[in-house]
């Protein structure tokens, strides 16, 4: 009987050394790279544009109340914490011809559409409650449509190739190429400025652009990418359960210390929603957030190719503790300084400081992105080593929360923020913007904008110092990883046979 046993374990040992070497092999093309990239820098683009500008202009172009915008947006995120709660656990036991996660790519964009499309075209003299009525409705479908999109497209990069060194590259790159997704909308108010026509419809304009890219983006990416990662069958999917499941995901600890740190992303959120009446109160013109935008994100292009090296000196929760807390602490300064530290009569010079002062706390935002989507990877990896079965959707859905509670704070917090300093959008006769004079108003805005970052950006880099997997710890898990996949290979094979 042992003679027997000897017998077949011995090629399967032999099959999962095999699958072990070969985990330094490479699977993705050019054309996976640009289909992963290409998804993901439409997407960047729209959010960048819409987050930075809806708020603005449903408040100055729609006249909705801060009262109405908070509670269509709290309202709806409390309903969408069911959906979310859902999408993970449907996605994982997911299994089609396309793929797991990869179905839920294309699925989604009709209602993406409808909720990304409809505000931008309200008519004017609505009543606050039909516009409470509308924004809920576009805000609820848009967040069932995210629940399912943004949770696949993150996971699908860690299923999309087994190679963990292939992964960081396609990371790397991708954070590279989405700061144009970054750099495209900041271009946008120069039309603002300077095209002679009424601002809501230059807004309007925009939207439709940008969206037209996602909706390209996204189809393509759908038919290019391709799963690789072996998944867990039905039956151990069924051995697994729900209960066990949420027991799992529940006693992570990597998992709950990324929640906190993302929930730390209320300050960033809070101070872009506040920006549009930054460059346009403050500064006098809308414009010159993209003229600083031209300086301020050069650093990144130059820093992004160091993130791997840094890792390796470093290590990558280091890396990123230490880039938030710099850039946590440079917003601080920039606060403390203020916006017109040379007076009213020296413009020049108080733009070159603030120009200056956004550089260095833009210049790391490069390293964030690399390191905060290969943390996620750890994260997955360290579930599957420690369970046997890949949750991923299960776990970014879950992380999802606090993404949720963060977008819903800090669109609340910018309604109260808005109401409180009484601020009231001025146009002239033909419908163009006109600057806000009010000292308490201006410094109002400048507080938000400034100090709501660095509180936000320093409070991620001390969360992230509790994150557990890194050193020792993380390479065991990784040979282990290697060996319990191969494993599956076989034993899927062996069924098969």
């Amino acid at each position: 009987m042992s003679d027997e046993k000897k017998s077949v374990s011995a090629p399967a040992e032999e099959a999962v050394q095999r699958h072990v070497d070969q985990q330094n092999k490479l699977y993705l093309s050019p054309k996976h790279y640009i289909a992963y990239i290409l998804s993901g820098f439409g997407d960047t683009n729209w959010n960048s544009f819409s987050s930075k500008r809806l708020f603005y202009f449903a408040t100055t172009f729609l006249n909705i109340s801060a009262k109405t915008w908070t509670t269509a947006s709290t309202v709806s995120g409390i309903l969408d914490s069911i959906d979310n709660a859902l999408s993970g656990l449907i996605i994982d036991r997911t299994r089609t011809r396309w793929g797991r996660v990869r179905p839920y790519l294309i699925l989604t964009l009709p209602f993406w559409l409808f909720s990304a499309f409809t505000p931008w075209v309200l008519p004017d003299g609505m009543s606050q409650v039909s516009l409470f009525i509308w924004f809920f409705l576009f805000n609820y479908i848009g967040s069932i449509a995210n629940s399912f999109y943004n949770t696949s497209y993150q996971t699908i990069l860690y299923n999309i190739t087994p190679n963990i060194s292939e992964r960081n590259r396609l990371i790397a790159t991708d954070a590279y190429a989405d700061l144009a997704g970054v750099w495209l909308p900041s271009l946008f108010p120069l039309f603002v400025d300077f095209l002679n026509v009424p601002t809501r419809y230059v807004y309007t304009g925009g939207a439709i652009f940008f969206i037209v890219c996602v909706l390209i983006f996204r189809t393509y990416g759908f038919f290019a990418l391709k799963e690789r990662m072996p998944l867990a069958s039905r039956e151990e999917m069924k051995q697994m359960g729900l209960i066990k499941t949420f027991k799992t995901v529940g006693a992570c600890r990597p998992m709950w210390v990324l929640i906190i740190k993302n929930f730390f992303a209320v300050g960033k959120s809070t101070g872009g929603m506040v920006e549009e009446f930054f460059w346009i109160n403050c500064m006098g013109k809308l414009s010159l957030g993209s003229i600083a935008g031209l300086f301020t994100g050069l650093p990144s292009y130059f820093v992004l190719p160091l993130a791997p090296k840094l890792t390796r000196k470093f290590g990558l929760r280091n890396l990123a503790a230490g880039s938030y807390m710099f850039c946590g602490a440079c917003y601080f300064i920039m606060w403390l300084v203020g916006y017109k530290p040379f007076g009213e009569d020296h413009f020049i010079l108080n733009m070159i400081w603030i120009i200056f002062a956004l550089t260095c706390c833009g210049a790391v935002n490069s390293i964030q992105r690399y390191c905060s989507t290969a943390l996620n990877g750890d994260l997955y990896d360290y579930v599957e080593w420690k369970s046997g079965v890949r949750n991923e959707a299960t776990i970014t859905a879950a992380m999802g929360y606090m993404t949720l509670i963060s977008t819903a704070v800090a669109n609340i917090l910018s309604g109260v923020i808005v109401d409180a300093i009484h601020f009231e959008p001025l146009k002239d006769a033909n419908g163009f913007v006109i600057p806000q004079t009010d000292p308490g108003m201006l410094a109002g805005i400048w507080t938000v904008f400034a100090l709501a970052p660095a509180i936000g950006r320093f409070m991620k880099g001390v969360t992230l110092l509790f994150f557990n997997v890194h050193g020792k710890t993380r390479d065991t898990m990784m040979y282990e990883l290697a060996k319990i996949r191969a494993a599956k290979v076989v034993d899927t094979g062996a069924a098969s046979e």
